[in-house]
């Protein structure tokens, strides 16, 4: 199933929207590979993807939030790690010849999207809208 960028999910910063946005083009890559029958280059490329998504993302999410002096800082980190942990155990069952690996990280990335954007992240980006309100 495919996913589509909707305004519910945007936090009204640019630069972390379009980051969030590089997640989605991620998981829709890889089901477009599915549908063209290149299932295992698809799951190479979602499981590289994530890995630099998840380098690069969280830390600059976490550059921000410390710029912004955002008081929830430390556990919002845990949250980026233990995304982390879900992921290398999912690339780690999956080298194992664990089939149904795959399926479990995608909805993974799909529960991450909707939960921890639209909950986790829109905290973050109100402490930050109310501060530059301020301003």
């Amino acid at each position: 199933m495919k996913i589509e960028w909707t305004d519910d999910l945007s936090l009204n910063i640019p630069e972390m929207d379009e980051q969030h946005k590089q997640l989605i083009a991620l998981i829709n890559e890889f089901y477009n590979a599915v549908e063209r029958g290149e299932r295992e280059e698809g799951i190479r490329r979602l499981f590289d993807g994530v890995d630099r998504y998840a380098v690069f993302h969280f830390s600059a999410e976490e550059a921000f939030m410390e710029q912004i002096g955002y008081p929830e800082l430390a556990s919002h980190r845990e949250t980026h790690a233990m995304f982390r942990r879900e992921y290398m155990a999912a690339m780690e069952r999956h080298e194992a010849g664990d089939r149904k690996a795959v399926r479990d990280l995608v909805a993974f990335l799909f529960s991450w999207l909707y939960t921890h954007i639209q909950k986790t992240d829109k905290r973050y980006s109100a402490f930050y809208h109310r501060g530059a309100a301020q301003n």
